[in-house]
């Protein structure tokens, strides 16, 4: 019983870590959607620009964004290694966004590095907010480009690339499902340890094949003696056939 107890312990535990690991989620590629106005369509190295965000809600209920910016392949990881994004955040106070809106950012600066090769650069939207539950969520838009450094073939219109046109939210989703997965299996592998633990605590004490029968002594021991009641009527037999051998004796002797 303790051990089925330690184990729904172990069971609570692992639910409330997965309960908060999955408050942060991603949106679906159809359920938002994002572009990007530069001030400069054709942004040479070293140039400062400004840039406006817009992010479209496609689902069904209203959301909230607590940053918006962009990470180009320009801007350089932290320290820790994770990309960095250049934009606004309204992690204080939340702009609310209904179903089927669209939100547009403030106009802000972003700087393009002097030492930045020419050519054709990638970027990308990201997103963090909260739904309608109070849940965390993060969204990347699909992959855009930008030919940095020779104008005549800058695209007025930045759009997706047509080589990864897809968001960047399988990484999320596959770590939810690996969560998922190693929550339940240590789940059950906790609750079949007690289980088993709880039977084999229950099972009897085994008999050998050499053990006694419980009416009988174990070898080199003495029988246990005859209760009281048994040994009185012993005597008493013993007395009456004293008695009668001596009236016997008698008779005999008085013929």
């Amino acid at each position: 019983m303790k051990a089925f107890r330690i184990a729904i312990i172990v069971a609570a535990f692992f639910i409330s870590g997965f309960l908060c690991l999955s408050m942060v989620s991603a949106l679906g590629s159809n359920e938002a959607t994002a572009s990007v106005r530069w001030s400069k369509t054709s942004p040479q190295p070293g140039d400062t620009v400004t840039i406006t965000l817009s992010f479209e809600n496609k689902l069904q209920k209203q959301i909230q964004i607590a940053r918006i910016g962009i990470n180009g392949d320009w801007i350089p990881p932290d320290s820790g290694g994770n990309p960095q994004f250049v934009g606004p955040q309204y992690v204080s106070s939340p702009v609310t966004v209904a179903a089927g809106e669209t939100f547009t950012s403030e106009t802000y600066s972003i700087a393009i590095p002097s030492t930045i090769r020419a050519g054709i650069h990638t970027y990308y939207v990201a997103v963090d907010g909260y739904d309608s539950t109070g849940s965390g969520f993060s969204w990347d838009s699909p992959q855009f480009s930008i030919t940095i450094g020779d104008a005549s073939t800058v695209s007025s219109t930045p759009g997706p690339s047509s080589t990864n046109s897809e968001p960047n939210n399988n990484s999320s989703l596959e770590t939810s499902t690996i969560i998922a997965i190693i929550t339940v299996t240590g789940i059950v592998a906790v609750i079949a340890i007690a289980l088993f633990m709880s039977r084999r605590n229950k099972q009897p004490a085994p008999v050998f094949a050499n053990q006694p029968p419980n009416n009988q002594p174990p070898n080199n021991q003495p029988w246990p003696s005859a209760p009281k009641e048994e040994k009185d009527d012993e005597y008493e037999a013993v007395a009456e056939e004293e008695e009668e051998s001596s009236e016997s004796q008698q008779q005999n002797f008085d013929i």
